[in-house]
């Protein structure tokens, strides 16, 4: 679960300020296993500060433990994104940061 902590580094929450959705964490797990490669959490639950300080939209789904931002190492983003799609998540791709915005 550490991998998906708010990143404030404990300035504004304790690290969870949500629960993470089961769901969410199974897909991602799932993602992992199709890939056959290990997938990086960028950004998983963030409180409302951070959120803010990263440039999060007001109703982020970050904000409520139904989204985390991720890549996986020697994978294209646009191949992690379609794998994530067909697993049925909600994907927002970034290709000028090189990540995939997961949510469910």
């Amino acid at each position: 679960m550490g991998e998906y902590q708010c990143d404030c580094g404990g300035m504004y929450c304790a690290g969870f300020p949500e629960l993470m959705e089961e769901a969410l964490l199974a897909q991602v797990e799932n993602l992992r296993n199709r890939l056959g490669r290990p997938v990086i959490i960028t950004s998983g639950v963030r409180c409302t500060q951070r959120n803010h300080e990263v440039g999060g939209i007001e109703h982020s789904k970050h904000k409520i433990g139904c989204a985390a931002d991720l890549y996986c190492p020697g994978v294209h983003y646009s191949e992690v994104a379609a794998v994530a799609r067909d697993l049925g998540l909600g994907v927002i791709e970034y290709p000028e940061q090189l990540f995939v915005h997961v949510e469910v």
